[in-house]
């Protein structure tokens, strides 16, 4: 001891007190050194090499913390595009050729390459274009992208099965248009990669520099032949150019605004490439009053200063129990302090700038302190030269449930603490948050956790923890994201999307009416009704039902009882038996990963819509799956195939299947997939020359665009016809009508108008030959509210029953105003509520009227999660995984689970 004080050097209890860093190793930083030996004037990486055409006009890639120019890129333009697709193009057929394992193994390869000395340029490549800090683009971000490139390798090593006769989709883009990270890159890079398709990246210039060093190590040892990864820098704009393509047959966006999805809409759902939407929101965290508050305090710290690399903005939402409310306001204040705020390339560094392209949240957070709301800020540091990206961390607390910080996600280091009194309550508000792309819930009361949990609509749900992800538990972020052997799925094309053999039987050439939206709606609402029951349902108890079913179409004693029955070689028989047998072995599996354990757990989707319009006869062996997974189905039937369909219907629900479950209605082969894409089912199917893909739900007008009208479009007379209804009606007659909406003087009184013709449209259904008229002519004249497209994607209004005379006045007042508006509702498309404990019934929440177009239940809302994990299927097909919902649970390893 006596020698180290005459070195000077610091006690070690000092050392221990401060815990500072070693000395950082001098010399020039290697993204900067990259950047240098290119002459800090970069190109497109296409067919394996560098493409920089000359005379062109360059975009500049600038420092996310200081803006400053640190290289150079040339603007792309439609002929680099060419360029770019014909080399996908060319190499996609020997790429899709090798076969998967030797595709794996190039992946790993590719894996091996960004994990050895490029490391470090790939991370302070990261740092220096995102903005993340060096620590975590270093560490934890390139860790996990490393796993979302060596685990589709390995699965298209191995084989997985339920793929066999699965072909390449060919080219497929990938557009990066907001706040991107490699991990979330990679996430649809890696499967795309491993399905034997060939990759288009376009970038905008910030956020090139990394992807353009991934392209030049694809290249470097002939990792990937060249072509098979091709990285394009450019405008916005340069993705509409793809439509001069149709080479390119998949679109997948990361980022993206709801108007490029529009931007690339081939001028019909039915032509085009496949589009998948963007991903990214934020994190809502649940802490009950049984938590750790000190372990969740620094948990939601850190992840308000970086925050997880697949979603990398949005905010956080924490919902405290009242008993911990005060106690964890106080810890996370400390936390939020304590956070060192300064250039994303020093080490130290916990926060860095904003996400490039994003707006600073000063608006969100001003609003919350006007409106009452308390705002604790931490003092910015002195900051590099040009550093006006940065925004100091930041707890708003005290703020209503209708607070601007809680309707719209916000960038940054930002925290909004709620309390709440139960689980029940946090489950509800949680529930009703826009744009939650995972959850977390704190609590050392396991039972409590798992029910909380369990209960939640997020796909992705953590216990004790908010950075647990890997793609081999299937926690990809987000309950729109799939696991791997889903994320695989989503880049290829299955046997049965194959063109039909001309010498398949064909349906007789009958005719039938195509159902209104008026039955689809209620068939859809009614297996809304049936779904929570028939899905939460033990495995056992549905193939119970199966197996009956499947002995009354056999009359119990191997031969068909009814000629027509539709399975004539007995494959409808032994679905059901099989898939009986598979569901009573179904459940849940425990994943290790890296720092945790993953439970997944399933549930089914909800309700999937079925279309056929090919003209031979629906394979009833389709519908086993769905249902045997706790999904219902509504089938617009083909012409000739209602028959049959039905037979299937009455033995099922002899056999004990609830009457909604499984919904038929005989349809025309053209015109029934569309008008079925308008009730919004959770799933969808579309075979035929009407075959909507999902670019039809993605393509959505969106909020406002088509509510507007040339001229007024509130009749003169309505107050004429609410004259000659009230005679006719029982002013005490209960209907339901909304008690929880936002005020909005832009959008209360159309709001108002919707939800007066749901209840009318009600009504009709009930009413004498006198009234039928008078209510007929009185909803022609609000048809013109279908036109707006009302939703409700949160799945949050709460009904009330009041009487009718209410109802009607109500109406009135909502029609006078807005005879005397403008005849433009920009926003009003999607309803707003104020969160509440409360929500409706599915059934009465998803009633359609007048055809206008219903909201999904939730973004979310069939995926089931456990500790942290995906929802991931859509579609119905003859597997399970286009069915079942596949989330994960996480759990961060405990002193006693490491030492088992």
């Amino acid at each position: 001891m006596a020698a180290l004080v005459a070195l000077g050097a610091a006690p070690v209890a000092k050392i221990f007190a401060t815990m500072e860093e070693g000395p950082i190793p001098a010399g020039i930083n290697p993204g900067e050194a990259w950047l240098e030996s290119h002459g800090r004037s970069l190109g497109h990486f296409v067919a394996g090499t560098w493409l920089k055409p000359p005379g062109r006009m360059s975009l500049e890639c600038q420092e996310a913390a200081t803006g400053r120019t640190v290289a150079v890129v040339p603007a792309g333009d439609s002929s680099d595009l060419a360029a770019a697709v014909a080399a996908a193009a060319a190499a996609a057929e020997a790429w899709a050729g090798l076969g998967g394992p030797e595709r794996g193994q190039r992946l790993t390869r590719l894996a091996t390459t960004l994990d050895s000395d490029r490391r470090g340029t790939m991370g302070a490549l990261l740092a220096l274009a995102g903005g993340r800090p060096l620590c975590q683009t270093l560490g934890a971000d390139l860790d996990l992208g490393l796993r979302l490139l060596q685990v589709p390798a390995g699965g298209a090593q191995l084989g997985l099965p339920g793929l066999e006769g699965w072909t390449p989709l060919g080219v497929v883009a990938v557009v990066l248009a907001g706040p991107c990270s490699l991990s979330a890159l990679l996430w649809k890079l890696g499967p795309l990669l491993a399905m034997g398709n060939t990759a288009l990246v376009l970038s905008s210039p910030a956020a090139a520099p990394p992807l353009l060093l991934l392209g030049e190590l694809s290249g470097e040892g002939a990792v990937l032949p060249p072509g098979v990864l091709n990285v394009l820098a450019g405008p916005p704009g340069l993705c509409q150019a793809l439509r001069a393509h149709p080479e390119v047959t998949s679109v997948t966006f990361l980022g993206a605004a709801q108007e490029e999805l529009q931007a690339l809409v081939w001028g019909s759902p039915c032509r085009g490439p496949r589009l998948g939407g963007p991903r990214g929101g934020r994190v809502v965290v649940i802490v009950l009053d049984s938590a750790d508050l000190d372990s969740a305090a620094a948990a939601i710290a850190a992840t308000a200063a970086t925050p997880p690399a697949l979603f990398p903005w949005g905010g956080c939402v924490v919902l405290a129990q009242d008993a911990v409310a005060v106690a964890l306001e106080q810890r996370l204040r400390a936390r939020l302090g304590a956070l060192r705020v300064g250039d994303p390339l020093d080490p130290k560094t916990e926060v860095g700038p904003l996400p490039p392209g994003t707006p600073p949240p000063e608006g969100v957070v001003q609003e919350a302190h006007e409106e009452g709301a308390q705002v604790f800020q931490v003092p910015l540091p002195p900051l590099p030269e040009g550093g006006h990206r940065f925004y100091p961390p930041t707890l708003i607390s005290g703020a209503a449930l209708t607070s601007c910080c809680l309707r719209e996600p916000a960038p940054g280091p930002l925290l909004v603490l709620l309390p709440v009194r139960s689980p029940n309550e946090a489950v509800a508000v949680a529930s009703a948050l826009p744009q939650t792309v995972a959850a977390a819930v704190w609590a050392q009361d396991i039972t409590v956790a798992l029910d909380t949990a369990d209960r939640l609509p997020q796909g992705l749900v953590w216990l004790n923890a908010l950075d647990l992800l890997d793609p081999s538990g299937g926690c990809a972020g987000g309950a729109m994201d799939t696991d791997l052997d889903e994320a695989l799925r989503e880049f290829g094309c299955p046997p049965w999307e194959q063109p039909p053999e001309v010498d398949e039987p064909l349906s007789p050439l009958v005719t039938a009416d195509d159902p209104g939206d008026p039955d689809l709606a209620q068939a859809v609402a009614a297996a809304r009704g049936a779904a929570p029951g028939w899905g939460r349902l033990a495995g056992a108890c549905r193939a119970r039902v199966l197996r009956g079913a499947a002995a009354a179409l056999w009359g119990g004693h191997g031969t068909p009882k009814d000629g027509g029955s539709g399975d004539t070689d007995g494959s409808l028989r032994r679905a059901l038996l099989r898939w009986a047998a598979r569901v009573e072995r179904g459940g849940g599996a425990v994943q290790e990963v890296p720092g945790g354990r993953v439970l997944v757990t399933r549930r089914p989707l909800g309700v999937v819509g079925v279309a056929w319009g090919w003209p031979r006869p629906l394979p009833l062996e389709l519908l086993p799956p769905a249902l045997a997974l706790g999904n219902c189905v509504v089938v617009a039937a083909p012409p000739g195939g209602a028959g049959p369909v039905q037979r299937l219907r009455k033995a099922l629900v002899a056999a004990g299947l609830p009457g909604g479950a499984l919904m038929v209605l005989p349809g025309n082969s053209r015109g029934s997939g569309s008008r079925l894409a308008r009730q919004r089912p959770d799933g969808l199917w579309l075979c035929g020359t009407d075959a909507v893909p999902l670019l039809l739900l993605l393509a959505a007008p969106a909020p406002g665009s088509c509510c507007f009208f040339t001229f007024n479009p509130v009749s003169s007379t309505f107050r004429a016809h609410v004259n000659n209804l009230t005679p006719w009606l029982l002013l005490d007659y209960p209907v339901a009508m909304p008690s929880n909406l936002e005020p909005d003087s832009g959008c209360s009184d159309l709001w108002g108008v919707h939800f007066g013709a749901v209840a009318l449209q009600r009504m009709l259904g009930v009413a004498g030959k006198d009234l039928a008229p008078l209510l007929r002519t009185f909803l022609a004249q609000l048809h013109f509210v279908a036109e707006c497209h009302i939703q409700d994607p949160q799945g949050c209004v709460r009904l009330e029953m009041v009487n009718v005379s209410q109802l009607l006045e109500t109406l009135v007042q909502n029609l006078g105003v807005l005879q005397g508006r403008p005849s433009h509702f920009p926003g009003c498309a999607h309803l707003r509520c104020q969160p509440g404990p409360a929500l409706t019934s599915l059934a009465v929440r998803h009633e359609g009227t007048l055809g206008a177009r219903q909201g999904p239940p939730s973004p979310a809302g069939h995926g089931l999660v456990l500790l942290g994990g995906v929802g991931g299927a859509l579609g119905l097909a003859a597997a399970a995984w286009m069915l079942w919902r596949r989330p994960c649970a996480q759990a961060p390893p405990t002193s006693e689970q490491d030492g088992t």
